[in-house]
């Protein structure tokens, strides 16, 4: 899964996964996860299409300062 030019570790919970991104920590990635309606329990290679796209929708909507 590519989100703002960045690969996501496929082996990794999408919780963790997440924090590869720039200014995105675990408790913001739960934030995304949360509002995105994603168990954090599971990883990125097992992630819906949907879900991608929910994810990628919130992530995109940041501003990171």
């Amino acid at each position: 899964m590519r989100i703002v030019g960045i690969t996501l570790p496929e082996n990794k919970r999408v919780e963790y996964a997440l924090t590869a991104l720039y200014g995105i920590g675990i408790s913001t990635a739960r934030t995304i996860l949360k509002d995105a309606k994603v168990d954090v329990a599971k990883k990125s290679k097992d992630l819906t299409a949907d879900e991608e796209n929910a994810i990628r929708t919130i992530v995109e909507s940041i501003k990171i300062e």
